[in-house]
């Protein structure tokens, strides 16, 4: 009973508002196990029907099912606007976005009785489970769009894989799981006036595929890498030294490195003496060692400096550090001399520290497609 008093006190925010009242079917009964939502409503003069995709890139902020007596209770709202949804049913009663209203949240607010009907027949109820669950905390949400935007329905799924959405309207949806698995699309759920369940989302099997990003003639810049198939396309990071690492599923599955400046150019794919440039074939086992050169622009300019004012005993541990929106964060060691060198920069706007003496206050450095050359003075003590 305590842990139940406790949650109920953990759940509600103090500030945060609470909508509650009774959601009927098209005949005017309760309507069971069926999700009410609450998504952030859009400026006053802004008409909903204006942006096809408006509904799509709005996430709901609370979410609700029905009891047995078909109330809902949507808790912690923020302050703000909102509008009440059931599938593409809008409080107060209809299905036009523009005669929806709007409802105003303010801190503490709790507004009950805000009763509707759905304007639709209610269908089956969809469950089923994603098999093999989810590892560890994994946040994994389920999401049923159908033909309109403003259809769409997301549940978190469970730790043990299990999901149900309640009864959604008749019709053709599609599945789908965010954060995405590698190898596993979208899945056709057809909704008569039955229930959906046992539906089983399997998850392919994946295999490790690392390699390295290696820039020819130039600093490697930031970049998007993903590999895709017919069928499925999975992103994943670069690290700062060029070296990647994804799991893929059992498939042939194409490179692209989008998102780099001008001039730079994927030119092979590579493990060993294989051109994997039509595809990276994973089959049964990971794959480590490929080799995704890529070719920068011709004759980028060089960042040559000198540091003065340094003792001689710190040179050797020093290094010049350049920070860019294209390339990241770069470093060149100091030579004996307090000189130093990039040989190779994109040209754009960079931020120039020496991090092993704070005493040099960082400076900003335009690079053109000139050479550069910069003065940093350690100030005397």
């Amino acid at each position: 009973m305590l842990a139940m008093v406790l949650g109920l006190i953990l759940s509600f925010q103090a500030g945060n508002g609470v909508v509650s009242g009774q959601l009927k079917t098209v005949e005017g009964g309760p309507a069971v196990a069926v999700r009410v939502i609450a998504i952030p409503a859009p400026p006053e003069q802004t008409r909903p029907s204006f942006g096809s995709q408006y509904f799509y890139q709005q996430p709901p902020v609370s979410t609700s099912l029905t009891d047995n007596q078909g109330r809902y209770r949507l808790t912690n709202l923020p302050p703000g606007r909102y509008y009440i949804m059931s599938g593409i049913s809008y409080y107060p009663s209809t299905l036009d976005p523009d005669r929806a209203t709007a409802i105003t949240i303010t801190p503490d607010s709790n507004m009950t009785s805000m009763d509707f009907q759905l304007q639709q027949p209610l269908g089956g109820r969809v469950s089923g489970r994603i098999t093999p669950k989810p590892e560890g905390a994994a946040q994994i949400k389920g999401i049923l769009s159908g033909p309109a935007l403003e259809g769409l329905l997301e549940i978190p799924i469970g730790a043990d894989g299990i999901f149900e959405f309640g009864h959604v309207p008749t019709g053709a949806y599609l599945l789908d799981l965010v954060p995405t698995f590698p190898g596993l699309g979208s899945f056709r759920v057809d909704v008569g006036t039955k229930d959906v369940t046992g539906l089983e989302l399997v998850r392919p099997p994946t295999h490790a595929v690392s390699g390295k990003i290696v820039v020819e003639n130039g600093p490697l810049p930031r970049a998007l890498l993903a590999f895709f198939t017919n069928q499925s396309y999975v992103d994943g990071p670069i690290n700062p030294d060029g070296t990647f690492s994804i799991r893929l599923h059992s498939s042939r599955h194409r490179v692209v490195l989008a998102g780099m400046p001008g001039g730079y150019a994927v030119t092979s794919v590579r493990l060993g003496n294989q051109d994997l440039s039509q595809g990276i074939p994973v089959g049964n086992a990971d794959v480590s060692g490929i080799i995704i050169n890529v070719s920068a622009p011709r004759q980028l300019p060089r960042m040559r400096g000198q540091v003065t004012g340094l003792a001689n005993s710190q040179l050797a541990s020093t290094k010049v550090e350049v920070t860019g929106p294209i390339n990241g964060s770069l470093e060149a060691p100091l030579k004996p001399d307090g000189s130093f060198e990039f040989a190779a920069l994109t040209p754009g706007m960079y931020r120039l520290r020496v991090p092993q003496v704070p005493a040099v206050t960082p400076m900003n450095v335009v690079v053109t497609w000139s050479d550069a050359d910069i003065q940093v003075a350690v100030p005397a003590r």
